[in-house]
Order: C-alpha cells, then structure tokens, then sequence
C-alpha cells in the first residue's frame, strides 16, 4: 500500500482557511472513526501552522476523512491543501520532522509536536513500518542538529514575538505586558520575554491554578480570567497564546484603552478578533504576519539546508531499503519455517511414543537448534540475493 500525506498550512493557506481544519477533540474523535479501517495506523499532525494526516493508505481516503470530520468540501480542501504520495509523501514528513517545512526554519518545536503527534498514534495501534518510518525521521533529526549547524541559535515562534515586541518597543523592562494562557507557548513567551529585560508580566487564564503554576515558575503576576477586561486596559503588550478553539478578545475588549497597544496573537484558532486591527490605537499581528526575528540563525540555517537535504536522502534511503528487504525476506522466511515445522513435527511425532519424556525433549531441542542454524544459512543467502537485485536495478 502507497504511503500518502495530506494536509494544509502557512504555505499555502492564510489563518482564517487553516482554522476551518483545526481538530479539536470532538473533531479528531470523528477522524479516528473515519479512519479506523486504514491498514497500518494514521498518524495526525495538528499544530498552529499545519493540520497533516499521514497513512500508508490512497490519498483520497485520508481527504474524505479529514472533510467529513471537520465539515469542509473536497473541493474547497484540495484547493487549499496539498496531497503527496509515495516519494513525496516520504519527503514531506521527513522534511517536516527536521524542521525544513516550518515557518521559522528550524524550528525546534516541531519535533516535539511530531512526538506527541506519534505516542499519540502508538496508543491507537501503528504498523511495524511505521514505526521504524518515525524512528527514521526522528534519526534525520537528531543528525540535523549535531552534523550540521541547523539548530544553532534560537528562532522558534516564541522567540520572535518577543523579537517582535523588542523592536516595536525597544526597552522591555518598562512595559506592562499580559499573557492571556499558560501553556507551553506561553511558558516560551515568558521565558524569552523575561530574558530580553521584560519586568512586568501578568499571566492570565481560565484556571487560575495554571495560571499561579506558570506565574511561580518565572516570577510573574497571576490572575484570574474575570480580570481580564481589567489587565488587558492596562498591558502595553497583549500576547494571546489558548487553545480556544474561537475569539476570546474582540473591539469591546479595548474599549477604553487610552495608551498604544501592541497584540500578539500567537494562536491558531485566532484567539483575537480581526476587527481589532481596525482599532486605532492597537497594532495586531497574527501567526501570519510573524518574520524570522533572528536573521543571523536564520541565514546559518539557510546555509546548512543542502546538508540537511543530503541527511533526509540517506536516511530516507535505509529506510526504504529496509522495507524493500523485509518485504523480501520476510514472506520467503515464514514460507521456509513453515515448510522446517511441517518436516520436523512430523518426524518427531514418529519416535514420541518409542522414546522417554527426558529423551523426547532432548531430540527436541537439539532439532530446534539444527533448524535456527539451517533457516540463517537461507536468511544469509536470500539477503545476497536482495543485494544483488538491489545493485542491478
């Protein structure tokens, strides 16, 4: 069965379009029963930036899915999504999990969310090639970071919005800013913001535990969500970074608010608005309008892009040699053992009955051993006849 990948993302399609493919938990319950027949597992990708569902399965499969669980048209999905196979499809993923496909290059959290995306994926049950398919990417990765000078320095979504904030800003340490969330992007805001200058953060969120967790972790102020009208008038800097799965900050939110206002929404869904922009006092940037904000990293990365190409080729290679090896060996191994079971249990069940239980078990061992051996001679000469295959083709 043909590998496929589908999907959709920055590339091709702005925030608003990505939004209607965003898999929530009720949607991704709808997707795993549209794809609970597919041989061999789905693995799902669903960040910010990208909804991806890669199967060994035919990609039509995968776009019937996808739309019937999110109640979009195969039309309006094959005009903005992308479909690869076989090759490409290979790509793709490999591609994605070093960090070539984000929008900031490198981007090192992307190989996080393809692990999370893959223990998830493991717990519904993935085929053996699969597996080492993931492992393989995992590897391309590894090796992008310590053969090559792809990982050197910092560029990941977190670290621009604070690059951002510095050069609309210049001094962070005298501004007021509120982070509306407390998850992991906005334990990175806070991280990089606090490490740039920044001195006065509140954090708010709808369970104030999380929001007193993340607050004790830097240092910071937190609040509950029904003082958010009340620290959103007075923040000079707005990051919104939930999983609200709708607009959470719309105009009457700033209503009131006297001062200029930079408004970071970091999350897909949108968590603000876009009518905000409108408001004159408020400058709105969104994950469509966020650059690189470390040119330098980005440039050595840049620079490191046809090594990483020729890491994804090797390892892409072994992979596929070694799916092309087992599909080989594997069918001719079990046809051999079972051809050796058939010959030897019929032997042994002549001398059973003539022969002690000790005496029994002895011959029985010792056939066991005689057929490993004679089976890894055959295993030895069907791998150089792989080989040779292999080399002629």
């Amino acid at each position: 069965m043909r590998f496929s990948a589908i999907g959709i993302s920055h590339w091709k399609s702005e925030v608003s379009i990505r939004e209607l493919f965003f898999l929530d938990a009720h949607r991704r319950e709808l997707l795993e029963f549209h794809t609970k027949d597919i041989p061999g597992g789905i693995l799902m990708m669903d960040t910010c930036n990208r909804t991806e569902l890669y199967a060994f399965c035919d990609p039509d499969v995968l776009i019937s899915a996808l739309c019937k669980s999110t109640n979009t048209e195969r039309k309006f999905f094959r005009k903005h999504g992308y479909v690869y196979t076989e090759d490409e499809a290979y790509d793709h993923l490999y591609r994605v999990g070093t960090g070539l496909d984000s929008q900031v290059l490198g981007d090192v959290q992307i190989v996080q969310q393809l692990k999370q995306a893959y223990k998830k994926a493991k717990g519904k049950g993935l085929s053996g090639e699969f597996h080492q398919l993931i492992q393989s990417v995992f590897r391309a990765h590894k090796r992008s970071r310590t053969e090559t000078n792809f990982g050197k320095g910092t560029a990941s979504v977190g670290f621009a919005a604070t690059q951002l904030a510095l050069e609309h800003f210049k001094d962070l340490s005298k501004i007021r800013i509120l982070l509306i969330g407390a998850g992991k992007m906005g334990k990175v805001s806070a991280k990089n913001l606090i490490s740039n200058g920044a001195e006065h953060i509140s954090v708010v969120n709808r369970t104030i535990d999380r929001a007193k967790q993340l607050a004790s972790s830097f240092d910071i102020k937190a609040h509950a969500f029904s003082d958010l009208d009340e620290e959103i008038k007075k923040a000079d800097l707005v990051i919104t970074a939930t999983g609200a799965k709708n607009p959470i900050l719309h105009t009457e939110h700033f209503e009131g608010v006297d001062h200029h206002q930079l408004v970071l929404d970091l999350s897909v869904p949108r968590n603000v608005d876009p009518k905000v922009a409108k408001i004159e006092k408020i400058s709105l940037i969104d994950m469509d309008s966020i650059h690189e904000a470390n040119e330098k990293a980005i440039k050595e990365r840049e620079k490191a892009i046809p090594e990483i190409k020729a890491i994804i080729d090797e390892e892409k290679s072994d992979f596929i040699k070694h799916v092309k090896r087992s599909r080989y060996l594997l069918p001719r191994i079990k046809e051999i053992e079972h051809r050796f079971n058939d010959i030897t249990d019929s032997e042994l069940s002549r001398v059973k009955n003539k022969m002690d239980q000790e005496s029994y078990s002895q011959m029985e061992e010792v056939t066991r051993r005689i057929k490993k051996k004679i089976i890894a001679i055959h295993i030895d000469r069907m791998d150089r006849e792989f080989e040779k295959a292999q080399d002629e083709a």
